[in-house]
């Protein structure tokens, strides 16, 4: 059965390190998303503790019964709101990106971990295995985070699912470019991504990215990155309508989108090259090849385990509530 429900996306700018700050500030523009109706919001990808590639980054995890976890809970249960963003979490001896959901009642719905990190990413977290798909009252929520909608396996799986929404928190940055072009080249795979998740899903698609600036040292002395987030944050309808959408400007969004029709989808993924499922740059194939030398990496790091134990105080939460 069909039904409307108004969604919105959180578009932001996260300061590196601040998560005090940062939550702050998002709880200011989810007041504006709950007062324009919102019953369901996502926030970007990293949002409390903002995205670095150097291993500073470990100082903003958190466990599962952290701060962070506390903070969403609360915070949805005030506004009466579904919220769900992506944190930097500490668990046992590893550190994981991932994505959380509660509802309006202040409860945790699900925890999704991103698989894999993208390219120079895996320097600094490990790949979950958890499902991407949370029961909720509204329907099967699927879970695409960032670098898992260029995936073809994932969005396979997704479409396997017949989730009735998907939720896709980013912190999308621009890289250094190689070539005149290449900028537009990564905002046009990430505009152009949309409407294909849309088409294969038959869903309504939320995306929210980050916004502002992207400087960063990288490992393995790999150059300096200076550059931007560009938003373009989005919410497409299940029949590929984009209702809402924004620049590079901070922003809230929100729109009525259709939920648990039988929406026309296509009757299998696209594949692009061996592994994408939309069209990519064609300095992608940096990306699996980074990512491998970063699991290399991440594996042998005595720093890493020592910190991630330090946080999560040894304790391995296997549960995803």
């Amino acid at each position: 059965m069909t039904k409307t429900i108004k969604v919105g996306a959180i578009q932001m700018t996260c300061v590196p390190g601040r998560v005090e700050q940062n939550l702050e500030h998002a709880e200011a523009l989810i007041r504006q998303a709950a007062e324009k109706g919102a019953e369901l919001l996502l926030l970007p990808e990293l949002m409390p503790g903002g995205f670095m590639l150097t291993e500073e980054v470990w100082e903003t995890a958190e466990t599962i019964n952290g701060r962070i976890v506390r903070w969403l809970l609360d915070t949805s249960k005030r506004f009466g709101l579904y919220i769900g963003f992506s944190f930097l979490e500490a668990d046992g001896e590893d550190f994981y990106n991932s994505f959380i959901l509660s509802d309006p009642k202040g409860k945790l719905l699900g925890r999704v971990r991103k698989k894999p990190p993208a390219s120079v990413e895996s320097y600094f977290y490990k790949a979950g295995n958890d499902r991407h798909v949370i029961a909720t009252e509204l329907g099967r929520i699927g879970v695409s985070i960032c670098y898992e909608n260029l995936l073809y396996d994932h969005i396979c799986f997704l479409h396997s699912e017949n989730a009735d929404l998907l939720l896709s928190p980013f912190a999308a940055g621009r890289p250094n470019p190689f070539i005149p072009g290449d900028i537009k080249r990564f905002d046009r795979m990430i505009t152009g991504s949309r409407a294909i998740l849309s088409r294969t899903l038959g869903v309504p698609v939320i995306m929210a990215n980050q916004t502002g600036p992207l400087e960063t040292d990288l490992p393995d002395n790999l150059p300096y990155l200076k550059s931007s987030f560009p938003g373009l944050s989005c919410i497409v309808d299940a029949d590929g309508t984009v209702k809402q959408e924004l620049g590079d400007e901070e922003g809230v969004i929100v729109a009525d989108v259709s939920v648990g029709g039988h929406h026309t989808r296509a009757m299998s993924p696209a594949k692009y090259g061996k592994m994408w499922a939309v069209p990519v740059p064609w300095y992608a194939f940096i990306w699996p090849l980074s990512q491998r030398w970063g699991e290399k990496s991440y594996a042998k790091n005595p720093r890493r385990k020592k910190r991630a134990l330090a946080i999560s105080g040894g304790t391995k939460n296997t549960s995803s509530k």
